[in-house]
């Protein structure tokens, strides 16, 4: 039985593995049943912030919407948390699922050092999340246990991505949305 084309969420916050994800989902899937993509593959304005997040979730719900008419599922990489999705999602949306990526606050840290190496990275995280990348670090560090929480109180599926590679944890994402 086929499913119903859905629009999924991959959740969590920086450093998760997400957008690490993104290439192995597309490998992975077959592409005229799902289409992946980034949340942010517009860009971040400067300082991201809550209405431009809502309008982003709404561009990808309209794409979910066309997608399902041409019987494809949409997969988007990016932060989405259940109380902001329901105040963009609407009834007449196709049915969305979000799923958290997790991992611990070392992980984090660590990934997200990595991640901006250089001055010029720095200086554009910096400008996208409006603060220096030692708090934005500990910003996402600190909300990774509470996001968790919200998700488990939803009863929405968790992948924990500690010590596992990016293909194992697409292969993990395939097993929920297949």
């Amino acid at each position: 039985m086929k499913k119903v084309p859905q629009a999924y969420f991959i959740s969590g916050v920086c450093g998760v593995g997400k957008s690490s994800v993104l290439m192995h989902l597309k490998k992975m899937l077959p592409a005229d049943q799902f289409d992946v993509r980034d949340f942010d593959e517009r860009g971040v304005p400067d300082g991201g912030g809550l209405d431009w997040h809502n309008r982003e979730t709404r561009k990808w719900l309209d794409i979910a919407a066309t997608n399902a008419k041409e019987d494809r599922s949409t997969i988007i990489c990016g932060y989405a948390e259940h109380e902001r999705f329901r105040g963009v999602h609407t009834s007449e949306d196709v049915p969305g699922q979000l799923i958290l990526l997790h991992a611990s606050g070392d992980t984090i840290r660590e990934r997200l050092l990595g991640r901006y190496p250089t001055a010029e990275s720095i200086k554009e995280i910096n400008r996208a999340s409006g603060v220096p990348l030692d708090k934005f670090i500990e910003n996402n560090v600190s909300y990774a246990p509470t996001l968790r929480t919200l998700f488990e109180k939803e009863g929405a599926p968790i992948i924990e991505t500690d010590n596992k590679s990016p293909e194992k944890v697409a292969g993990e994402i395939v097993g929920l949305v297949k």
